[in-house]
């Protein structure tokens, strides 16, 4: 009983641990494959199916192992084979419950599965699948074509001939352009005779009207070759089968374009209309400031707040804010003006206006400080630094200044806000412009005789006047001598250096004929003799005396 006893237990016992053992591995995978992290997926790579150089389709999808590259290598093999085969080379599609099959005479080509379509952009199987099925059918028909050889030389009779027929397109647009560029010429020609008789012969040539009528016309005959040229290349490349897709391309590329441009020319004449209105409401304001300030210029119209000198730069200064006003206001209207690159472009040439005008803006400010304040007018005789004359004209960046060497002097504005200004003309209607010399006398001469020395002087000028009278001043007791100051009037700031020649000339000859020696422009010490010039000296050779010069 014993013996047997033992047997029944152990085979009762390996049955129960079984269970036990593969139960427990049951419960235990679960958990460790939960403790374990989660591999992420493989990121698989779209590769685009292409057969004799035509795309077909694009998949996406990982097929046991295999890529979407590997998947495109493969179909190309077995198209290749089944081409190879002969055939009517029909192709089919049909669904399966993983996606759609392409078929070709019966046979399996591919499949278009479900994780080879986009779905975000609507397609399905189906579609996809109807597309590369006529894709394929092309590519297969168009493989057929390359190897028959009629059908090769017909595509290139059809490229001799498109290439005949550009030759003779691109001549007679040269022999167009000629004409036309010539007609144009003699047009430009004889206005151009007309315009030199008002602006000169210098300015119509430097104008260049011929070379500014033909660039136009030049323009278009080069954008019409360039056409003709893409035309053709179109052309040529659908006569051959595997550069017929390039073809097609070009054409729907320039179809495309083509549309896209008529589309948004359509889209753009409200706001082109728009933009016309606003310009022209700019044009008449422009006008009429004009119209308004030219009579205030030509003293016509008489207002408070302008006069004739600020009523040109008034009229050019509101003309250019109203211009501005209707660009702020045609700008939502100017087509693209709300696309990036419109927006790059403003941004880009604001900053260089920005960096490179700073200048040009401190001049213009300075021209309008200038303009305003009435510091000095156009035909006033001024002294800016060492440049002195009858001021010509006051622009918004330069004032031009004539001098007495008749020389055209241009000087920044700013240049000239930065420096003392002096301003002979402005008190000419109240007395006439007052005009100084300086004298030094030593303390031995009294100061009466040089006072009335001076005054005979100034009397002996003739461009001085006499009312009001010469005064003379003792400026100055400097250490040596005494500063005896001539301030004198004269009717006309031009006559300023004649004036001061005659009159230094007239102080000499008095001083001399009283034997009072001058002590400018230095005093170092007292000489022997008093240094003046005898009367019987005075007209040494090669001077000539007044009367015998009248003689001669």
């Amino acid at each position: 009983m014993h013996r047997d006893a033992r047997p029944r237990v152990t085979i009762r016992l390996r049955p129960g641990l079984l269970s036990c053992a593969a139960l427990l591995l049951v419960l235990a995978l679960p958990a460790a494959a939960a403790e374990q992290p989660a591999q992420p997926a493989a990121q698989v790579t779209a590769a685009e199916l292409e057969i004799a150089n035509r795309r077909i389709c694009t998949l996406r999808a990982d097929v046991l192992g295999a890529s979407p590259a590997d998947r495109a290598a493969t179909i190309r093999e077995r198209v290749a084979a089944l081409f190879d085969q002969g055939g009517p080379l029909r192709v089919t599609t049909r669904e399966m419950p993983e996606g759609v099959a392409v078929l070709v005479d019966g046979g399996l080509v591919f499949r278009v599965l479900n994780g080879d379509v986009d779905a975000d952009a609507g397609e399905t199987p189906r579609d996809v699948a109807a597309r590369a099925a006529a894709a394929l059918q092309t590519a297969l028909e168009e493989m057929s074509e390359a190897r028959n050889s009629r059908e090769m030389l017909r595509a290139v009779g059809v490229s001799l001939l498109a290439t005949a027929l550009l030759l003779a397109l691109l001549w007679a647009l040269a022999k167009a352009y000629g004409w036309c560029a010539r007609r144009l010429a003699e047009v430009a020609n004889r206005r151009a005779d007309r315009l030199a008789q008002t602006l000169g012969q210098h300015a119509t040539g430097q104008l260049g009207l011929a070379r500014l009528v033909l660039a136009p016309v030049k323009l278009v005959a080069v954008g019409a070759a360039l056409l003709l040229g893409y035309e053709w290349l179109a052309v040529v490349l659908k006569q051959f089968p595997y550069t017929r897709p390039w073809g097609e391309a070009l054409l729907g590329n320039l179809t495309a374009a083509l549309g896209e441009f008529v589309l948004q020319a359509m889209r753009a004449v409200p706001g082109l209309l728009f933009v016309l209105i606003i310009f022209l409401i700019a044009r008449f304001f422009v006008r009429l400031l004009r119209t308004f300030f030219t009579s205030v210029e030509q003293g016509r119209v008489h207002v408070h707040w302008v006069d004739e000198t600020t009523a040109r730069p008034t009229g050019r200064l509101l003309s250019a804010v109203v211009w501005l006003l209707a660009l702020v206001a045609a700008y939502p209207y100017i087509p693209g003006s709300q696309s990036e690159a419109f927006r790059g472009i403003g941004v880009f040439v604001g900053l260089m206006l920005s960096i490179g005008s700073s200048g040009v803006v401190n001049q213009a400010v300075s021209g309008l400080m200038l303009m305003y304040t009435r510091s000095f007018r156009p035909g006033e005789f001024v002294k800016v630094g060492d440049t002195e004359g009858t001021v010509r004209a006051i622009g918004f960046l330069t004032t031009q200044i004539e001098t007495l060497r008749h020389e055209l002097v241009t000087i920044p504005n700013a240049v000239i806000v930065g420096n003392v200004m002096r301003n002979f003309s402005r008190f000419r209607e109240e007395g006439g412009v007052r005009v100084t010399t300086t004298v030094t006398i030593g303390y031995d001469a009294p100061w009466r005789q040089v006072q009335a020395m001076l005054d005979v002087a100034a009397g002996r000028t003739a461009g001085i006047l006499r009312d009001p009278p010469p005064r003379i001043l003792q400026t100055g007791l400097l250490d040596h001598a005494v500063e005896y100051t001539v301030l004198v009037c004269i009717p006309d700031p031009a006559l300023r250096p004649a004036a001061l020649h005659e009159l230094h000339a007239n102080i000499l000859d008095v001083f001399n004929e009283h034997g009072v020696q001058i002590m400018s422009p230095h005093y170092e010490a007292d000489p022997e003799l008093p240094k003046v010039v005898a009367p019987d000296a005075w007209f040494r050779a090669p001077a000539v005396p007044p009367g015998e010069a009248a003689r001669r």
